[in-house]
């Protein structure tokens, strides 16, 4: 079967179980960061980097941002991305660490330590491992992950195709972090290849079947 998107209804529920991952990842961050921290989804869709002429909307953001990278594999397999702008990674990196917030959503990227790449690395691992675990099982399988590789790069609007490949669908969740006293918005993006998106996509069409009986 090959795959060329996702109808409304697929598409409806597959975001009312991305809502519920994103929850138990939001918990795990708030525990974490030992305040209440909240991230919802308000959108999600099914790019093909290779056909869709609009696929230059995946990212939230141009210019420098904050990207964390991360393979899983076996039979449900890809690579998840987490990538938001990097003026509000410190606000986020912040929250974390307990600091109370200074009302500077506008940090310079340079600005950015290593220790606080690591505390991004810390987050990333927390969000993406169990978003993609949740997704493994849903659909019944087991997923290895590799270890999240964060960078601060530059991506233009003409870039972002390119790096974020060629030839793959790409799974968008568009996110928003809200904390006590301010907000990130950032995109989890899963890129799929066919036969993991069938397997996701048979999965849903199995649910939905089930609601029909």
């Amino acid at each position: 079967m090959q795959v060329i998107g996702l109808t409304e209804t697929q598409e409806d529920l597959l975001k009312e179980y991305v809502n519920v991952f994103i929850g138990k990842a939001a918990n795990m961050l708030s525990e974490m960061a030992n305040q209440r921290i909240l991230l919802s989804v308000p959108e999600v869709k099914l790019v093909n980097m290779a056909e869709d002429a609009a696929s230059d909307s995946v990212l939230t953001a141009h210019g420098h941002v904050v990207s964390s990278s991360m393979r899983f594999g076996k039979s449900f397999s890809g690579r998840a991305l987490l990538v938001f702008p990097s003026k509000k990674a410190k606000v986020l990196v912040d929250a974390c660490m307990g600091i109370p917030y200074a009302g500077d959503d506008e940090n310079d990227p340079q600005d950015l330590a290593d220790t606080d790449f690591d505390v991004l690395k810390e987050i990333s691992n927390v969000i993406l491992n169990s978003v993609v675990g949740d997704f493994s099982n849903l659909i019944g399988t087991h997923v290895d992950f590799s270890i999240p590789d964060v960078e601060l790069v530059f991506v233009s609007k003409d870039q972002q195709k390119s790096y974020l490949q060629d030839n793959v669908y790409m799974l968008t969740l568009y996110t928003n972090f809200l904390l006590s006293e301010a907000h990130v918005e950032g995109v989890i993006v899963i890129a799929l290849g066919v036969h993991s998106l069938n397997l996701l996509i048979d999965k849903i069409n199995e649910i939905l079947e089930s609601y029909n009986e």
